[in-house]
């Protein structure tokens, strides 16, 4: 017993200093300066003492920046917040200088820098925000004749270096239409409805299955009834420029907006007003409080819920049919529960979110350093009311219309923000909750069988189901358009979806990897919605948010000796920017293949430590 004991404990190192060599081998770190530019006109500085015009002094900037070159509390303390009377703080910028357990070390992977403050895409990238914002509450239902879409398609066909659907850089190629607009570039992310079917499906969670209906913003009456398309206003803020500009100095939310408008029926808190995600504004209501990696979690639970296979090369016999891995037919007298199973999926979705967060954490703070969306509108209305500026502006944005709309519905040039607050504390490249979901995704990827074709009479879609009168949180009271979810089988309109992708969900086939890769989209620019981040900051994280887990899931292998081949999964674009070995693109499969590193423990193997060495 006791050489097995030791046997053990040897076996148990050598798997976790294998990981850490293997990983420390295939990492390669950044040898450049970084892409923040320096300057507090292209940088961000929200919550720092800031000018009349809006941009952060050259002090409160360089305050900063030397805190995160010295990563010391001194230094930190010194950073120039505005603190009267009484500032936001920064969200922990420390976190940037993290390390963890599994996985590769949050620096040594790698993404393309942010479009510079003055180029045609970050132009283009800014008045699709300033579309969005005026699209918010349009219901994804009505884009086929809606005036507002007409005109976020022609802004968006108009402006030079668009990254977005019907771009030059579009992946899938063709031309933007009301279809395509504001949706995502994944594989599957334009087929059926613009919603995944994971946001909308009902949460199977034991005895007590959870609706995914979410609570109501209105800021004016709600009303329809059936499939009828009035849904009616939510609520915009820091339209105007003390308003902005408080914000941008750290001022409390409390003490510069009103609580943001949730609706609730009378004062009964099991019979709040809530619907499915059928806006733009819904979206950015789900994403704003739930933590990122509760989507993905949800969603591993309808997948299960829905008798989705698992990868076809776990070690067991799925639905009759052996094991894909070569050589074994799979374990036929039992089942997969902690490795490969039930367990083994929710475990990793939530392992993988702290991962993810750090090596977001570390390119927002350390490399990057993006101003958000409402400061870069910021400069736009500084110099449109002479209060600052000119600024290096793109022609771009300059020779676009969407800002006047703006002005038009507004009365300034500020993006118009779903949250009171605006942004959170922190940079805004990468997005957090995009990194996050395209780790988390991809662990689902991995783990269930993603070529698997959703039955059609199993795709949901929110239709009108009459209306509820509650009370807002600012006083008074509204009448808002309720749903319930109809199969696309059964209905032809909706308000969730138009009538075009919910015959197309018909008539096509709509596989696991689809729905997945929809639900990444929606999660990562769910927080554009809200006028938060940029296109890139939700694309690029998501690329970012792959190669976090995929490096993760090459530790994981080494949880189990049973015989597996390795997960097999479909990258989000064609090339995986990761080139790993391990984790190399399998091109002829048009796929990644996680492989295992030798699992077993051979006999002969030593290691750097002697586990009979009482030192040790």
């Amino acid at each position: 017993m006791n050489d097995d004991a030791r046997r053990r404990l040897q076996a148990a190192f050598l798997r976790r200093e294998r990981a850490a060599r293997q990983q420390l081998l295939q990492s390669t770190y950044r040898v450049d300066e970084g892409d923040a530019g320096g300057d507090p006109i292209t940088d961000y500085g929200k919550a720092l003492v800031h000018r009349d015009d809006g941009v952060p002094t050259a002090s409160a900037h360089a305050s900063l920046v030397d805190a995160l070159d010295a990563g010391a509390v001194e230094a930190y303390n010194a950073v120039e917040l505005d603190e009267q009377p009484e500032g936001r703080t920064l969200a922990d910028p420390h976190a940037a200088y993290g390390f963890e357990g599994m996985g590769a070390d949050p620096w040594a992977i790698h993404m393309a820098p942010p479009p510079s403050f003055a180029s045609p895409e970050m132009g283009a990238e800014l008045i699709e925000l300033y579309c969005r914002a005026l699209c918010r509450d349009i219901p994804f239902g009505a884009y086929g004749d809606d005036g507002a879409i007409a005109d976020a398609v022609a802004d968006l066909e108009a402006a030079a270096g668009y990254a977005g659907p019907g771009g030059t850089t579009d992946p899938q190629s063709g031309s933007l239409d009301a279809a395509g607009v504001f949706r995502g570039l994944l594989p599957g992310t334009r087929t059926g409805p613009h919603v995944s079917q994971l946001l909308w499906k009902d949460v199977p969670r034991g005895a007590i299955p959870q609706s995914q209906r979410i609570r109501v913003l209105a800021a004016e009456a709600a009303a329809g009834t059936g499939d009828a398309e009035l849904v009616g206003a939510g609520p915009d803020y820091l339209t105007d420029w003390e308003t902005w500009l408080r914000v941008q100095r750290g001022v409390p939310v409390a003490r510069t907006n009103p609580p943001p408008t949730l609706v609730d029926a009378g004062a009964d808190p099991d019979d709040t007003v809530t619907r499915h995600i059928i806006t733009g504004r819904d979206l950015a209501n789900k994403v704003r409080r739930q933590v990122p990696y509760l989507a993905s979690r949800d969603a591993a639970e309808v997948l299960l819920g829905m008798g989705v296979p698992l990868d076809r090369r776990i070690p067991y016999r799925q639905g009759g049919s052996g094991s894909e891995t070569a050589g074994t037919t799979g374990i036929r007298t039992a089942a997969p529960v902690i490795n490969f199973g039930v367990h083994d999926v929710l475990e990793s979705v939530v392992s993988v979110f702290d991962l993810a967060q750090t090596a977001a954490w570390y390119r927002k703070w350390l490399v990057h350093r993006r101003l958000r969306p409402e400061e870069y509108a910021g400069r736009v209305e500084a110099e449109r009311r002479g209060a600052g500026g000119p600024f290096d502006l793109p022609a771009t944005l300059r020779e676009s219309a969407a800002p006047d709309r703006v002005v038009d519905a507004h009365g300034t040039a500020l993006l118009p923000q779903a949250y009171t607050e605006g942004s959170p504390t922190h940079p805004s490249y990468p997005a957090g909750h995009s990194v996050v979901a395209g780790a988390t995704v991809t662990v689902l990827k991995a783990m269930f069988d993603g070529r698997h074709p959703i039955p059609t009479d199993e795709l949901v879609v929110p239709v009108g189901d009459g209306t509820v009168e509650g009370t807002m949180a600012g006083g008074g009271t509204t009448t808002v358009q309720s749903t319930r979810l109809a199969s696309v089988t059964e209905v032809s309109t909706a308000l969730g979806a138009t009538a075009e992708s919910i015959a197309e969900a018909r008539s096509a086939t709509i596989t696991v990897d689809d729905e997945l890769n929809k639900l990444a989209t929606n999660v990562a620019l769910g927080r554009n919605w809200a006028g938060i981040h940029y296109r890139s900051d939700g694309v690029e994280g998501l690329l970012l948010g792959e190669q976090v887990a995929v490096r993760y899931l090459q530790d994981h292998l080494r949880a189990t000796d049973l015989p597996f081949d390795g997960y097999r999964l479909e990258p989000f674009f064609d090339a995986y920017p990761g080139t790993a070995e391990g984790a190399a693109p399998n091109h002829a499969q048009d796929g990644i293949l996680i492989t295992p590193d030798r699992i077993t423990t051979p006999d002969n193997e030593s290691s750097s430590v002697d586990v009979d060495d009482p030192a040790r």
